[in-house]
């Protein structure tokens, strides 16, 4: 055999020792390539799926950062817009201001001339101020007193009511007993005319100068007369021969002639009864005379 074939054969069968290791190797080495390949491919799908998700995140986001941007476009607009007005104001304010300062100034000097009027006014507050308290002092006291005069013209108004009513009370009884005289006076006239005159006219007392009113304190009765005693005398101004009228709550009753006379009693005998209409004298009972009637 030639050296070169068995130099052939011998390298073929190293390389062949050689190869089945690299082989082996291979074949290893080729699995775990197509897994790692497998693992790339997932790992690049992966990453594609969160490359799109971010793409459309990041659209979303940037259509968002575009609406704000566009706001805050128009924000800085309206904010400029803002900002020359607040200038325009700021030159209205300042031009003002000039004018307030020389109004102020102009004040100022106007207060310092008042200053001096209130100072020389204060003097004359002061003693209007002392007079005014002084009015208002005599004005409450003037109140008082129209207060006090009002109760007591009230008082008075009152008073006058009941002395109005009273007098027209007394009016109306004087009518009723001048009347019930006129009665009584053709009763004696009829009494005179049957059985004669009571009393001659030189026996009549001359009439009382003022009205004069008792009151019967007390009555005897008699088979032929019945005697009244009254709470007045002589001291009262009455006479013997005196003719005073009896009355009960406005109504005549009876005539009392006065024949005893004592310094605060008097007796007389009572004339003109009639039981049976008027009643009887009781003490109680009214006894009266008006000036200028016996």
């Amino acid at each position: 055999m030639h050296v070169l074939t068995k130099i052939f054969i011998v390298l073929v069968s190293m390389l062949s020792v050689l190869l089945v290791p690299l082989v082996v190797a291979y074949a290893h080495n080729e699995a775990n390539y197509k897994d790692k390949y497998a693992q790339a491919d997932l790992k690049e799908a992966t990453s594609a799926k969160r490359l799109h998700e971010e793409q459309i995140s990041s659209a979303a986001a940037k259509s968002r950062m575009d609406l704000a941007l566009q706001a805050a476009i128009d924000d800085n607009s309206d904010l400029s817009d803002d900002l020359k007005q607040s200038q325009a104001d700021v030159r209205k304010l300042e031009s003002q201001l000039i004018r307030n300062e020389t109004l102020q100034a102009s004040i100022e000097a106007r207060l310092a001339v008042l200053a001096s009027s209130v100072q020389a006014s204060q003097k004359l507050t002061d003693n209007l101020v002392g007079e005014l308290r002084t009015i208002r002092n005599d004005a409450a006291a003037d109140a008082k007193r129209v207060i006090d005069l009002d109760e007591r013209l009230r008082d008075v108004d009152a008073q006058l009511e009941v002395a109005v009513s009273a007098r027209r009370a007394l009016q109306e009884e004087l009518s009723q007993l001048r009347s019930e005289l006129a009665t009584a006076v053709r009763d004696v006239s009829s009494y005179e005319q049957k059985f004669g005159t009571l009393i001659t006219k030189g026996e009549i007392p001359p009439p009382p100068l003022s009205d004069l009113d008792a009151t019967v304190v007390n009555v005897r009765r008699g088979q032929d007369q019945t005697l009244a005693v009254i709470n007045a005398g002589s001291r009262d101004g009455i006479e013997k021969g005196w003719v005073m009228n009896v009355a009960r709550g406005g109504s005549f009753i009876a005539t009392l002639r006065i024949i005893e006379v004592d310094i605060n009693r008097s007796t007389g005998i009572l004339e003109l009864q009639d039981i049976p209409n008027r009643g009887e004298v009781q003490p109680g009972d009214r006894v009266m005379t008006r000036s200028g009637n016996g």
